[in-house]
């Protein structure tokens, strides 16, 4: 499983850089801005600030620590016997956060390639040295990022409704990329993180709550 995850994830970011090398990203955002009306940036705006990090990450501690809190009392595990798996997913996504965040600020600060609007607005499509900040700051997406951990983790969880939890991930992402403050490759990148510390942790967190319940 290890190698296979492995294999994996570096399918997805060399397919990631593959875009990039292939400069589609500058076409697809050109196309965006000659094609979208400006007056739909504020929609679409508000629409990918559904995935904020601190939101995500406070109503998940929460969700932890009212499990943790309830399962103390045995009848409150008697008559809610998925609490388990609630503290579980609530785990993983905490986790999730944690570490790929950490992954995704580093990189942006490392890679330290440049927004689409100065594509739009100078011309310039590439990148600066590291730790150049704004607005040489637009890989990967911490939006998409953090829409896909909460899609990824739910899915694992709810694996019945997988397809419509990763496309309803996707949509703060699209929104990410159709505001121009993303190219599509910064939200792939974004995925794959997210899907990449979800493969990788969920196994090794189901072990010890599967042995804790027996």
């Amino acid at each position: 499983m290890p190698r296979q995850w492995a294999l994996a994830a570096a399918f997805q970011v060399l397919a990631v850089f593959g875009v990039l090398a292939c400069g589609v990203d500058a076409a697809l955002v050109r196309l965006v801005h000659s094609s979208l009306p400006p007056a739909w940036n504020d929609f679409f705006g508000a629409v990918s600030e559904i995935a904020n990090a601190t939101v995500l990450s406070v109503a998940t501690l929460c969700a932890y620590g009212g499990s943790r809190v309830a399962q103390a009392w045995p009848a409150t595990r008697r008559w809610l016997p998925w609490l388990g798996h609630v503290k579980q997913t609530s785990l993983l996504m905490l986790l999730t956060l944690l570490i790929g965040g950490i992954i995704t600020l580093t990189l942006k600060h490392v890679v330290a390639r440049a927004r689409p609007s100065m594509l739009i607005e100078l011309g310039y499509y590439g990148f600066a040295a590291p730790f150049a900040g704004a607005p040489f700051n637009s890989f990967p997406s911490s939006h998409a990022f953090t829409a896909f951990a909460a899609g990824c983790v739910l899915a694992s969880a709810l694996p019945t409704w997988r397809r419509p939890l990763l496309v309803l991930a996707a949509i703060p992402g699209i929104c990410r990329v159709l505001t121009l403050e993303h190219f599509p490759s910064d939200v792939l990148a974004s995925a794959s993180i997210a899907s990449g510390c979800v493969r990788f942790l969920a196994p090794r967190l189901r072990g010890p709550f599967s042995r804790n319940r027996t």
